[in-house]
This record gives C-alpha cells, structure tokens and sequence, in this order.
C-alpha cells in the first residue's frame, strides 16, 4: 500500500484502482444515479472553467467520457478535449461515446496522472468525481498545473462529507456514500489546491458535493 493509501484508507492502490475501473466500465453509468450527480452537476464544474471556443480542456480521470458532451460544447469544434485515464476499459467506453457523437476534436490518453505526459498547455483541467479516487492527487495535480496556461483554471468537482445544517438528517445517505463511493469521502483537495493560490469552494445539493476552483496566476 502506498503512503496516501495509508494516510486514506477509503483510497486504494493504483493498481487496485485501475483493475476495479476495468471491471465496471462496461455498467458504470448505470451507477450515476446512485451518487445523485445528474448533469447541472456537471454543468457547473464545466462552466467554473471559464473556457471559451478554441480552448484545449484537460480531464483527469475522464472515466467513460461522461463530462465530454459539455466539454466539447465550451470548447466548440475549434477546440480540443483531452480525457486521461489509467483504466483502458473506462477509455474504451469513452472512446464509444466519442465515435456515436462523432466528436473528433477528443484525444483519449491512458496514462498514470501521477506521470502525465502532454504535448501542449491547457487552457483548464477538470477533476470531475476522480480527485478523490486518485491514490495520489497532489502529485497528479502538481503536474496538471504545470501545463496549464496563465490565468487558466483547475476545476474539482467532487463529493466530501460536512458537518452541520442538514447534515444530521440526511447521515443513513452519508454512510451509504462513504461506504459504496468510489472515492475518499473526506478528502479535502481545497487544502491541495490553495498551495497554488485562492480557492473558491461552492457547495451544493445538501453540502454532500462541491465545486473548488483555482486560478494560475498571470506570470510577470
């Protein structure tokens, strides 16, 4: 077990990680409802970017391309989609939804975050419900951050526990997420992020998800 699995139990090991995500590309979609992240969840993330047409947009852990049909539709047919993923049959789906939309400004790269490899800079990253499953995401956030542009934004979408309000009510819901959620329920990626700089934190649908945003700054 690596030291962030250590330090989050809830978080498995690479190789667990991506052996899991193989098995359950094929119905992952069908768990969506579970989780209660419908599209405006979606939508929100993508539109805290800030990207514009002809922007080349990042996904880390891109998973079976569920974010691509707002992505594509913030960048328009001038830009460029780039979905990383280390799991190939999550890949492989986004691959299908990509060829029955008929988008073919999305590049689909298998790779380890931890080791990504681009060939150009971004204009945004996106960590939507994968920054909390990443066995390591400061690492793969570090990296993320170096090809991304100047005034640029990185974008994580998740799901974290909080106390107070109605929180007490809606708990049976919260162990549930804990327990069956594919990501580390109490992983906090504000305190990653405001290493870079001041963090935006919007909270929504009870507290149980939010939307953290950091800008790079413009360079001197």
């Amino acid at each position: 077990m690596d030291a962030s699995s250590e330090n989050h139990p809830t978080r498995r090991s690479q190789s667990a990680n991506t052996r899991r995500y193989d098995r359950i590309a094929r119905f992952y979609s069908t768990f969506e409802p579970l989780y209660l992240v419908f599209p405006p969840a979606r939508r929100r993330a993508v539109a805290a970017l800030g990207l514009k047409a002809g922007d080349t947009v990042l996904e880390i852990g891109a998973g079976t391309g569920r974010n691509f049909p707002y992505l594509v539709e913030a960048v328009g047919p001038s830009g460029t989609v780039i979905g990383v993923d280390a799991s190939r049959g999550m890949l492989a789906e986004a691959s299908k939804l990509s060829e029955r939309h008929g988008w073919s400004n999305v590049q689909l790269l298998h790779q380890d975050a931890t080791k990504l490899q681009l060939d150009r800079d971004v204009d945004g990253v996106l960590f939507s419900l994968s920054y909390s499953a990443l066995p390591e995401p400061q690492p793969a956030l570090a990296r993320a951050w170096e090809r991304l542009r100047p005034c640029s934004r990185v974008v994580v979408m998740d799901m974290g526990l909080t106390q107070g309000g109605p929180y007490s009510l809606l708990a049976p819901i919260a162990r549930l997420l804990v327990k069956y959620a594919p990501g580390d329920a109490y992983s906090d990626p504000w305190s990653d992020l405001a290493r870079y700089g001041p963090v935006e934190t919007e909270r929504f649908m009870a507290g149980f998800y939010y939307v953290s945003t950091v800008a790079k700054p413009q360079q001197p």
